[in-house]
């Protein structure tokens, strides 16, 4: 007897100690505030009630008052049990709301006066038309530069976007009628709630060996699931000032200061070149970004630029003049860099709102306008229509052959600054490959790299057609791209113990992540802001080099390289920047940015630009992102109460312009964080990015690793193990123009000077190359 009461004592407090000390300790609190009282107890070894040890970002119910969660051990960090998984709340309070029936006479009305509001808004919308001298963006405007980097052609979104609204609006009648609460709506406890738009399902096969064109029928059960102009998912519920679509205010209830008075305030002009990382690990990162993150602008009803600012920004247009989509940036009179151009406007247009895929009502979520997956969809495109225009003969994607040479299409389009004759603007999946030329060269590389695949393919598989040559092309490329992601990349991007704690790293064979449960889709925290540290590593100019003359052949400032890709048709170009961009430093990621982003990005023939920085600061507030101290919480960090507890200067900059440390946006508090061991990012940004590449990993179907058992489309054991030894190097040697280019460093994202990682010959058995015959179809 008294040995099984010792077990039994040892099982309560080693394997999950916070059943008995929660009430053994009660004399040793730590408290926060009054409403929780915590206990500093070991973590559990096993967690109770069936609950899974996960990173606290993946369980946010655990900052809610009410919350059972204890500490546990994982990995070698400290995650929470959760019991929730990643929703807000615990389904037996789900089962306990839906129970609670609206009216049927509250819910006709809300579609009533759902549809009337949309009518009246699209009305007022057209109307503005007649003065498209002020309410149309001018083609010579930076906002025109900015318009082009986030422009959507797909005819389906405008579709999509109203049927949000319509949505979103029934949802605003019933909280007005009190059918349903602003918890109800921050918890997510509307499935009950029909919208007066469903958008259509799509038709799925579960035996497809391809990944669709536009993310659908990824999950069997869950068919839009990172889809295209589907939401951004959450991490926490939003905060938006009405519970449904306004902007975040203070936490005294006034208005948040201007997003350009933060950015002039807190984000200065300065260069920290980083030690270890290139501009190349920036670069491949806006690539990933394109990829997966594309929010969709409201557009006027003839499909051109939304102006909210008179005259080019001279002021604010008044409110009887702004589209409903309109949030513009107020720029003060005394602005040290805007005030001397009379500017006291940028130009800001809000996201569109995406329907849920269950027809409910419920609060704003924005619309994606890419694939939630990395699958190479700004090489592809997301519609079939897009991919069309995009084909070749042979299974090969379209090329320009600039005598010899093949880089991307070129696109009739006018979407690059210079039209000139014989200026070079090119084509893309996602029409955004022009945005700033070394953007443009990596979209060269992958293309190149399909053509060079689908012909070896084809030679290797003579009985294929060319549809075969092309999806099988498509769908090793897609794999290669995901495993420089998560082998080469997002090291260096988290460090070694975020890639343990999250289980990030790439398997020894087959992976068995896959969780049919966990939704892929992107966060919006995730996109409108952690991805969003990159604008912080950007330098002010690439560095052209000269390798034939040992010296550098020009230094460009960025905001001449966007929507000026003309310098691809160069000859030596091309290897050049590549060589550049392994050589050439990144800047670290901090509460600086380059003047080039924050004053003169897009900026054309004006002495002015947009300012990056305040555009980010505001779209955090557009996609109804809590304040930066929430997050914290969020990952079990101990949220600011004090301005004071930040560095000297972060703290005067920071008190200049909030008024409380609760004010403070996402994106600005992750970059004033110090990066966590081994990784470039603080701890908050870290956690956020983690997760969302977690969730790729677990809940995509055709992750690159995933077995037979799975994946419908899975590589061999053998034919995984070759493409596991591709590098980011590797295909930039297989596909560069070799005119200079001759040698790379073996780890491309890594500075080229640092020791052990200096320039070898591409032949070099430091960049292996795959095996191409292990592809030969038996």
């Amino acid at each position: 007897m008294n040995t099984f009461i010792l077990r039994l004592f040892v099982y309560v407090v080693v394997v999950c100690p916070v059943l008995w000390s929660a009430h053994a300790h009660k004399n040793s609190p730590l408290t926060h505030g009054q409403e929780h009282t915590h206990y500093k107890e070991p973590p559990c070894a096993i967690c109770p009630r069936h609950g899974r040890c996960v990173p606290k970002v993946q369980c946010p119910a655990h900052v809610r008052a009410s919350s059972y969660n204890p500490a546990c051990h994982l990995n070698g960090a400290v995650g929470v049990c959760c019991f929730t998984g990643s929703g807000h709340a615990a389904e037996n309070e789900r089962k306990a709301r839906a129970a609670t029936l609206i009216s049927a006479e509250d819910v006709k009305s809300s579609h009533s006066q759902s549809r009337q509001k949309l009518s009246q808004w699209i009305t007022l919308a057209a109307k503005l038309l007649e003065h498209s001298m002020h309410t149309i963006v001018n083609t010579t405007s930076p906002s025109y530069g900015h318009h082009l980097s986030v422009v959507t052609h797909d005819e389906r979104a405008a579709t999509l976007g109203r049927g949000g609204l319509l949505n979103l609006f029934t949802a605003q009648e019933l909280k007005a009628r009190q059918a349903i609460s602003e918890d109800d709506l921050a918890l997510g406890f509307t499935e009950h709630t029909d919208g007066p738009f469903c958008p259509p399902q799509p038709s799925c096969s579960a035996l497809n060996r391809y990944r669709s064109i536009g993310g659908e029928c990824n999950n069997p059960s869950s068919s839009t699931w990172g889809a295209v102009l589907t939401g951004f998912e959450r991490l926490l519920p939003p905060n938006y000032s009405d519970g449904t679509w306004a902007m975040r205010t203070a936490k005294s209830g006034a208005p948040l200061p201007s997003a350009r008075t933060v950015s002039s305030a807190l984000l200065l002009d300065g260069s920290h070149p980083s030690s270890t990382h290139n501009m190349m690990f920036m670069q491949f990162g806006q690539f990933i970004a394109h990829d997966i993150s594309a929010g969709v602008i409201f557009n006027a009803e003839n499909g051109s630029a939304i102006s909210c600012c008179m005259n080019n920004g001279e002021d604010i247009l008044p409110p009887e003049l702004q589209h409903f989509a309109c949030a513009p940036i107020e720029v003060a009179t005394d602005d040290p860099f805007y005030g001397q151009f009379k500017q006291k406007c940028i130009n800001f247009v809000r996201t569109q709102i995406a329907p849920a895929s269950d027809c409910s009502a419920g609060y704003a979520k924005q619309m994606n306008g890419a694939s939630h997956y990395p699958d190479l969809s700004h090489l592809y495109g997301s519609s079939e229509e897009k991919l069309s225009s995009l084909r070749a003969p042979g299974g090969l994607l379209r090329t320009f052959s600039d005598y010899g040479r093949e880089l991307p299409p070129l696109t009739e389009r006018k979407e690059c600054l210079a039209v000139k004759e014989g200026a070079a603007c090119f084509e893309s999946g996602d029409n955004h490959g022009n945005q700033i030329i070394s953007l443009t060269v990596l979209h060269t590389i992958f293309t190149r790299e399909h053509n060079r695949l689908a012909k070896a393919l084809s030679g290797l598989n003579p009985g294929w057609d060319e549809d075969t040559v092309f999806w099988e092309t498509r769908r090793l490329l897609q794999a290669q791209f995901q495993h420089i992601i998560y082998n080469e990349w997002l090291p260096l991007l988290l460090g070694p113990q975020i890639m343990k704690t999250f289980e990030l790293s790439p398997s020894a064979g087959y992976s068995s992540a896959y969780d049919p449960h966990t939704n892929p889709s992107l966060s919006a925290e995730f996109s409108a802001a952690a991805m969003r540290f990159g604008h912080s590593v950007v330098s002010g100019r690439i560095v052209i080099p000269s390798p034939q003359m040992g010296g550098i052949y020009e230094t460009i400032s960025i905001p001449e390289l966007m929507f000026h890709p003309t310098r691809m048709r160069l000859r030596h170009f091309l290897d050049r920047v590549l060589i550049g961009l392994s050589s050439q430093p990144m800047q670290t990621v901090d509460p600086f940015v380059t003047e080039g982003l924050s004053r003169y990005m897009f900026h054309g023939g004006n002495p002015y630009g947009v300012d990056l920085a305040a555009i980010n600061i505001q779209r955090g507030r557009d996609h109804g992102l809590n304040s930066y101290n929430q997050y914290r919480k969020l990952i079990g960090l101990d949220m600011y109460t004090d301005f004071q507890q930040f560095a000297p200067n972060a703290a005067r900059r920071l008190v200049s312009v909030y008024e409380d440390p609760e004010d403070i946006d996402l994106w600005v508090g992750g970059l004033l964080e110090e990066p966590i061991e081994g990784g470039i990012l603080g701890p908050t940004f870290a956690n956020i990015i983690a997760d969302q590449f977690a969730r790729h990993k677990k809940g995509d179907r055709f992750f690159y690793e995933h077995g037979p058992d799975v994946n419908p489309g899975a590589f061999t054991p053998i034919q995984l193990e070759e493409i596991k030894k591709v590098t980011l190097a590797r295909l930039i040697c297989d596909n560069r123009d070799g005119i200079e280019l001759v040698s790379m460093p073996p780890a491309a994202c890594l500075r080229d000077d640092l020791p052990g990682n200096e320039p070898v010959p591409c032949d070099s058995p430091r960049i292996p190359a795959m095996d191409l015959s292990k592809f030969r179809e038996s």
